[in-house]
């Protein structure tokens, strides 16, 4: 997995999320909401694979700054398998925003 943050405050995440790789996502989303406290873009289109220590980590990351009053994260794109899971478990709508992958 690989993640990178654009200047406007989109988090770019690629690759597969799981149990090895929860935790860096972790400290990227808490990194990227401290440099842009007004909310992060998440950027899902590569994302390949990501299980439920991966939902984990965005959901954290979530009511962690929830509790600050401030709606942080926001899926703007991504995959269809990143959309198949927040569809399965019913997460899709914390994260709402405008995608280009419709949710099915």
């Amino acid at each position: 997995m690989t993640t990178d943050v654009t200047p406007d405050g989109t988090l770019l995440v690629s690759g597969e999320i799981d149990a090895s790789t929860a935790s860096t996502l972790l400290r990227a989303l808490t990194d990227a909401l401290r440099a842009h406290p007004g909310g992060v873009a998440l950027d899902l289109s590569a994302v390949t694979f990501c299980d439920c220590a991966g939902l984990r980590a965005f959901l954290a990351a979530r009511y962690q700054h929830l509790d600050i009053g401030r709606l942080p994260l926001r899926v703007v794109a991504a995959s269809p398998r990143m959309t198949r899971l927040l569809r399965l478990t019913g997460t899709g709508w914390l994260f709402d925003g405008p995608r280009t992958e419709p949710v099915q």
